[in-house]
């Protein structure tokens, strides 16, 4: 479930507590939280540019067109010059100091999706907690991986004679 944080950097920003996104647990209240910040995004932000294909819903499911979205979203900051990796993923902003993930060094895409609605889009972005199922900060587990590992494909033994 998304919540509400806050660092030095960014008096308020909205974080998720497990990563959306390809191979991520995809959690409903998470999803939403992506959903709406990329549909404001998409829809109401300069500059406006192509939208990603199909039709976003606010409603917690993962799916083809919300992957869709979010790999738009991380190629239009890449093409921007911005600093982000394009893997299909949002994960938790962890670093508060330098927004930037441990790993790639890059910076998170919740980080963007922050900044670009709260900068564009004032009110929406202050509005996010009547759309979106938001937690009490103070109840927020640690982060964990967020990875889940597909299961190994079932294996049927051959059947002699036919």
């Amino acid at each position: 479930m998304g919540y509400i944080d806050t660092s030095e950097k960014l008096p308020i920003f909205y974080n998720v507590v497990q990563a959306v996104g390809k191979n991520c647990p995809n959690k409903r209240d998470d999803v939403m939280l992506i959903q709406y910040l990329l549909d404001w995004r998409y829809k109401n932000c300069q500059p406006r540019g192509a939208v990603p294909k199909g039709v976003i819903k606010v409603d917690g499911i993962y799916g083809g067109i919300t992957q869709n979205w979010i790999l738009k979203f991380q190629l239009d900051i890449m093409l921007s010059g911005g600093s982000i990796q394009a893997d299909n993923r949002v994960d938790r902003i962890r670093d508060k100091e330098s927004f930037c993930g441990s790993v790639s060094q890059m910076c998170y895409t919740l980080c963007w999706l922050n900044w670009i609605v709260a900068d564009e889009e004032h009110e929406a972005f202050a509005k996010t907690g009547l759309f979106v199922p938001l937690q009490n900060p103070h109840s927020v587990p640690p982060p964990s991986n967020d990875m889940v590992i597909p299961a190994a494909p079932m294996m049927i033994p051959a059947v002699g004679g036919l």
